[in-house]
């Protein structure tokens, strides 16, 4: 186990800012909160935020924000490091870690008997990660497709809301939403949203998506 530097992952404020865009669109395309894949909450009792996707099938990663440090970990169905040597480093990381990349190694909340990548950034400083091998796979490589939505952006999206929600999202609006433009009912609406903004006001204040 060494760490390396992730080059694909964009600034920890782009990666946040993704990843609200993403859960407030999925609030309005669904009012079902078990039916949606991408999750954030900025109101943890804690003061930490995190962001989440379970893609349905087994796969997942969550993005803790805790002050000026980031940690990602994402996990690829029956795709991870093996039980035994996980819980080893669980115990004695060989590597030095952030607190909050820790977190995500030993909290049962974030499915800790789990992991094909791990990666941080503390105070702003490049993303840092990991670098192992499940399955003589890369764990670099397994983390990319995983978190396509938080390195490419609302064109993931769109298709995953078409294939997911069989709806067509409105390209300027995912792209005012992904650059967090304040929501009113004209962008909500022309998402086009199953919800109106009065009935998802709670989910998106959860959120933290910026409202007018």
């Amino acid at each position: 186990m060494e760490v390396c530097a992730v080059e694909w992952l964009p600034d920890p404020e782009v990666v946040m800012a993704r990843s609200k865009a993403a859960a407030a669109a999925d609030a309005l395309l669904s009012a079902d909160p078990d039916l949606r894949q991408y999750r954030c909450n900025v109101q943890r009792p804690d003061g930490t935020e995190l962001a989440w996707r379970h893609d349905g099938a087994g796969s997942y990663y969550y993005v803790l924000k805790d002050g000026d440090s980031m940690a990602i970990k994402a996990c690829a169905l029956r795709m991870s490091m093996g039980p035994d040597p996980l819980a080893r480093f669980q115990r004695e990381p060989d590597v030095e870690m952030p607190d909050v990349a820790l977190r995500l190694l030993r909290e049962p909340e974030f499915r800790y008997q789990e992991m094909s990548f791990l990666a941080w950034s503390e105070g702003g400083q490049p993303w840092q990660g990991l670098l192992f091998r499940v399955d003589n796979v890369s764990s670099l490589d397994m983390g990319k497709p995983l978190l396509e939505l938080v390195h490419v952006g609302p064109k993931t999206f769109y298709l995953y809301a078409q294939s997911y929600h069989e709806v067509t999202p409105d390209p300027p609006t995912l792209k005012a939403m992904f650059s967090l433009q304040l929501m009113d009912d004209q962008l909500a609406q022309s998402l086009p949203a199953e919800r109106k903004l009065a009935n998802a006001r709670k989910d998106l204040e959860e959120i933290g998506y910026p409202l007018m």
